[in-house]
Order: structure tokens, then C-alpha cells, then sequence
């Protein structure tokens, strides 16, 4: 007997229309697998008298799925894999994206993430190369001068510095600092080219000199102050120091290098082309240097533009240019809050409070310079040229142009030092080890017999000279306030140019030549014990925490 339930076809079960029953599960109207089922017949056995062979097909009702067709694939039924897991979490507001760099620790490594930190201020350095070779010339490195001259034409480089400063003081914060770097550049080319252009011309060396000391003058203070806000606080010493001492120092030693070996050449009579000419051609060849790299690299202070207009994405900006690669990274927004908070603390400071905790540090870092001053002065160079009797004597070039590389060697080590023994370990090495040097060529001094032993001692002065006086430039770019940073280290640089006016001006008898190595020698004992009680160690800190060091009056550790 034929049941109703197949009068007319089922509905397909859910899903795909060609889907096959669901397993596992008991359907209304089907057979049950594995189980006997009345009016069923079981699969592989026919009914009684049902000859053999597959089964008639049931009206309506299909046992097997259609075969798939060509040219499609095969087609899968059932859940997907990963059916009945959650739906993955999206968040509702993604974060800031930002990177974090992971750098060796390696010397090189460390330069190469920071390089656009030194290249931000690395223009400037040239200008400070022309510098110490004015420097070198106006204490007496120099060759042959067909014209007259006064002390005027030898302190002129100074008086410009001064102006230069004095001028950089009324600029603070209100013209940018490259184009402050542009004017500079420009000064000193064209005073170069006013010196390279004339020959045996007194006044085109003065205007030279004077073009020269007041770019020098103006990009002193306003660099010094941007190479401490620029630079990180690990190599924050090596900039400053790279770009002040370091340059003057190299300025110093290629002065001598080139007039020492072009006197001893012969080509120096009144037609030909002269010392004066080639410094004049270098100097302008810095300033064209000057100009170009400080038109592309320069990036003012993110410190100052948080200070003056609040522009933090600015100030963000100029932290990610300064770091490589050039993207906005963790260390970028460390960086930002630290000014932040550097900012913060200088804004609760009054201005006569500024002036009130920049008047101590003044005082400590005027004495240091004055004493840098004393040390490459017209004195120290008449008693080399005294000790060695005559420069055309055989081997006195040797003696003039070891000074120079002794100078430049001590702030060259000195600058590669700061980070590592740090700023007060070499200071006060630099000055016991020069107090010892100035006395001992006082206690051996004579004019009248060749004493290589004090030409020797000379030179060893001139390297703890410069191993001393390198940390000042740091000290210069962290120590003072942020109000009157400025203001300070360009008074800073005009007490020292003033130093070197004083000491131009005095008369040498060189027969007092011992007295001068004397109060040298009882000025850098005195310098080393001052050093070792009142300056403080601010190697690796922040400029806030270098700031908070300065502020007390006693700094006894290293």
C-alpha cells in the first residue's frame, strides 16, 4: 500500500537547491540509514519478486543528487570552517599610528639616526673655521705684510665679534635662525673676496676682518642655543663642542699650516699671490659653503616654536626631520614632552629670576673662557717664536705647525670625550696638567739659548688647552635659563673677546715672558680647584636637568 506522504514531492531541505538531506538529524517522511523500516526496501536487497538491479525511481522524489556540470567547480555543502567562531573584535576608534625604531647601540649607529641634528647646525661651524683663522692672524700667525699696520688691524676681528653679539641680542627669537645664518654667510664671503680681490691693501684687510667678527658675533649666541635644543640629550655635547671648539681649533691649525708653508716656499715678495690672498679665498669659500648648507639643512628650534606660538605640529614636524628615518616615531613624542616640560619650568621663572640663576653660571663660564683666551694670546706665540730663537732656522716649521695640530688635536679628542668620560673629567685634567705645563716653562724660561725642552712643553701646553676648554661649548648651549640663554652666551663671547683685546693691548717685554707663564700657571691651579667644586657634571641629561645642576652653587661630584 502507497503512503500518502509521497502523493507529491517534498520541499528540498534549507541551503542550496540541489543539497542533499541533512545527515544526522531524523527527517519527516524519509528512511532512517542503519535501521529497518516498514514498506522500505533496504539498500542492496529488493523485494520479494522485484527481479535484481538498482530500484524503480520514486515519483517526485529523486535519491541522488545531480552530477555537477562542466566547467564549474565541485560544490561544497555544509558550514564553513570557521563557523560558530566570533567574529573578530574591530576597534571602534583605531590609535595614532606610530613606530618604534629600534637602533644598535653602536657609535655609528647612533651618529647616522641623528646626523640631521649636527647637519642642522653644521653650517655655522664653517663660519666659526673662519674665525679661528682670523684668530690665528690677529695673534700673530701671518706672513710677510707689505702695508702698515697698527693694533687696530689686530684687534679688529675681536671688535666685530662684539658687535656681532651685541647685534645677535636684539634679534633673539624675533628673526629666524637661518636667515640669521644666511646674513652671516654672506658677510663673510664677500669679506673674503674683499681680501682675495686686493693685494698688500690695509683697509681692504680691516673691512675683512670687521665683515668677519660680526658674522661670527651674530651666529654665535643664536646656534650655540639651538645646537642645545636640537640634539638629544646623549650626544648633545659632541654637537656643541663639534661645532664651536672644534672648528675654531681647526681654523687655528690651518692658519699656521698654510702661512708656515708658504713662508718657507719663497713666494712671498709684494707682486705675487700672498698668504693674505689665499685666506681671503678660504674665507670665502666657507661662506659660500656656509650659505648653501645652511639654506637646505637648517631647522629652527621645535623649543622656541612651542614658546613662541604654541606650534606644536610644528614643533612635531621639525623632531621628526631631525631624526632618521623622517617619520613620526615614540622617541619623537619623548621628545616633544620633554621640551614641554623643559618649557614649563622656564615659564614659572620671572625675568629678574632668570637673571638672578644666569649670573652665577655666567661668572664660572667667563672665567674658563677667559682663561681659553689666555692660552692661544699673542704672548704664548712670541715665546714659541723666542724658544725656537729664529722661524727660518732648519726645523722651526716643524715646532710652528706641531702648535697648531697640539691645539686642534686637544679639542678634537676632547670633543669625541664629551659623552663618554664626560665635561668635568676633561676640564679639570685640561687645567691641572696646564698649570703644570705654564710653570714649568716659566721656571725654564730664556730668550737668549734654543731650549727645545720649552718648545716641547709649549705644545704640551697647547693640548691640555685644548682638551680644557672644549666642555665650554657645551656648558654654553645647556647652562643658562631659557629666557636669557641668548642673551648670556653672547655676553659670554663678548667677555672673552674683550680678554683678547686686553691682551692685545698690552706691550710684551720679553725678558717678563716668565711672569706671564707664572700667572697662567697660578690662574689654571686656581681654575682646577674652582672647576672641581662649582661646575657641575651634566654629561647625558636633559637641558631641565642640566639647568637644575646650574642653579646650585656648590657641584662637588662628576
Amino acid at each position: 500500500m502507497k503512503n500518502d506522504k509521497f502523493a507529491e514531492p517534498e520541499a528540498p531541505p534549507m541551503g542550496f537547491a540541489t543539497a542533499p538531506p541533512q545527515q544526522g538529524y531524523p527527517q519527516p517522511g524519509y528512511p532512517q540509514p542503519g535501521y529497518s523500516q516498514p514498506g522500505y526496501n533496504q539498500a542492496g536487497y529488493p523485494q520479494p519478486g522485484q527481479p535484481w538491479g538498482p530500484p524503480p525511481p520514486q515519483p517526485g522524489f529523486s535519491g541522488y543528487p545531480p552530477p555537477p556540470q562542466h566547467g564549474y567547480p565541485p560544490q561544497y555543502y555544509g558550514a564553513p570552517p570557521s563557523y560558530g567562531a566570533p567574529p573578530p573584535q574591530v576597534p571602534p576608534h583605531p590609535p595614532m599610528q606610530t613606530t618604534t625604531v629600534v637602533v644598535n647601540g653602536g657609535w655609528y649607529s647612533r651618529n647616522q639616526k641623528n646626523k640631521p641634528q649636527s647637519n642642522a647646525v653644521g653650517a655655522a661651524g664653517l663660519i666659526f673655521v673662519s674665525g679661528g683663522m682670523n684668530i690665528a692672524w690677529c695673534v700673530g700667525f701671518h706672513g710677510p705684510l707689505w702695508y702698515r699696520t697698527s693694533n687696530h688691524n689686530y684687534l679688529a676681528w675681536f671688535i666685530g665679534g662684539i658687535i656681532g653679539a651685541l647685534l645677535s641680542c636684539l634679534m633673539t627669537n624675533k628673526v629666524a635662525k637661518k636667515h640669521v645664518l644666511i646674513f652671516s654667510s654672506m658677510l663673510v664671503m664677500i669679506g673674503g673676496i674683499v681680501i682675495a680681490s686686493t693685494r698688500n691693501n690695509g683697509s681692504a684687510q680691516l673691512a675683512g676682518s670687521y665683515l668677519d667678527g660680526i658674522a661670527n658675533g651674530l651666529v654665535f649666541a643664536p646656534f650655540m642655543a639651538l645646537a642645545g635644543e636640537v640634539s638629544v640629550s646623549y650626544i648633545r655635547g659632541l654637537v656643541a663642542a663639534s661645532i664651536e671648539q672644534l672648528c675654531f681649533g681647526l681654523g687655528i691649525f690651518l692658519q699656521i699650516v698654510y702661512v708656515t708653508s708658504w713662508n718657507t716656499s719663497g713666494i712671498y715678495n709684494y707682486n705675487s699671490f700672498s698668504a693674505e690672498n689665499m685666506k681671503g679665498v678660504l674665507s670665502a669659500i666657507y661662506g659660500l659653503l656656509a650659505l648653501i648648507i645652511g639654506s637646505l639643512l637648517c631647522i629652527e628650534s621645535p623649543v622656541i616654536m612651542l614658546a613662541k606660538n604654541n606650534d606644536e605640529q610644528g614643533a612635531i614636524d621639525a623632531l621628526r626631520r631631525l631624526q632618521r628615518p623622517y617619520i613620526l616615531t615614540n622617541e619623537t613624542f619623548e621628545q616633544l614632552a620633554e621640551h614641554k616640560r623643559y618649557l614649563a619650568q622656564n615659564k614659572e621663572l620671572s625675568k629678574c629670576q632668570s637673571i638672578a640663576q644666569a649670573l652665577p653660571t655666567f661668572l664660572r663660564l667667563v672665567f674658563l673662557r677667559g682663561l681659553n683666551a689666555m692660552s692661544i694670546s699673542s704672548f704664548v706665540r712670541i715665546s714659541l717664536m723666542y724658544t725656537i730663537q729664529s722661524q727660518y732656522i732648519a726645523g722651526s716649521v716643524s715646532w710652528i705647525i706641531g702648535f697648531g695640530v697640539c691645539r686642534w688635536m686637544g679639542n678634537f679628542v676632547a670633543t669625541f670625550c664629551m659623552e663618554s668620560a664626560g665635561r668635568k673629567k676633561t676640564t679639570v685634567l685640561g687645567l691641572l696638567a696646564c698649570s703644570v705645563f705654564a710653570c714649568v716653562v716659566a721656571g725654564q724660561y730664556n730668550i737668549y739659548n734654543r731650549a727645545s725642552g720649552n718648545a716641547s712643553m709649549l705644545l704640551t701646553f697647547q693640548l691640555m688647552a685644548g682638551l680644557a676648554f672644549t666642555a665650554t661649548s657645551p656648558y654654553l648651549a645647556e647652562a643658562y635659563p631659557l629666557g636669557v640663554k641668548q642673551h648670556f652666551v653672547a655676553f659670554t663671547f663678548i667677555a672673552e673677546m674683550l680678554v683678547f683685546i686686553v691682551l692685545g693691548l698690552i706691550s710684551w717685554n720679553p725678558l717678563a715672558g716668565a711672569d706671564y707663564f707664572w700667572v697662567m700657571g697660578g690662574l689654571y691651579l686656581f681654575g682646577f680647584f674652582f672647576t672641581i667644586l662649582f661646575l657641575p657634571e651634566t654629561r647625558r641629561t636633559t637641558l631641565r636637568e642640566a639647568q637644575d645642576k646650574f642653579s646650585r652653587f656648590f657641584s662637588p661630584h662628576f
